[in-house]
């Protein structure tokens, strides 16, 4: 254990990693709930193939429709999606600003966390001050 942090051990890993390919597959049908309960036809006919898109083309195909539950569900595609990633480059649980290693009850409580507590903070204030007038 290094300063209260320590590796994520291989059935640690393969849990996270089975909890994001569960929520992505939740998300992943919710996004086609919403095309198919759409008005637009269009996307009755786009909702029969979105199975078929990788998530990279689910988020570009997407990224045209103004509506924000879809936007909601993609930022939860985007996170999962990058944190499946992360996993298949063996970069899970290392902050992606400073490259520490995150807490595993960190990663429990959200296993699409990228940040460390300490740069999360520094990112949150820095988002903040963006949209101070």
């Amino acid at each position: 254990m290094v300063n209260g942090m320590y590796h994520l051990n291989e059935k640690q890993l393969a849990q996270l990693k089975l909890q994001l390919n569960s929520k992505l597959i939740k998300v992943r049908a919710t996004i086609n709930t919403i095309f198919l309960e759409s008005d637009h036809s269009s996307h009755h006919l786009a909702a029969k193939n979105l199975a078929r898109l990788s998530a990279d083309e689910l988020i570009e195909f997407t990224s045209q429709v103004e509506n924000s539950s879809l936007k909601r569900n993609v930022e939860k595609l985007k996170k999962l999606d990058a944190s499946l990633n992360n996993i298949e480059h063996s970069m899970y649980g290392l902050c992606s600003d400073c490259e520490s290693e995150m807490c595993v009850e960190m990663l429990t409580e959200n296993p699409t966390k990228q940040r460390c507590m300490i740069c999360e903070d520094k990112y949150q204030k820095q988002k903040n001050n963006r949209y101070r007038l």
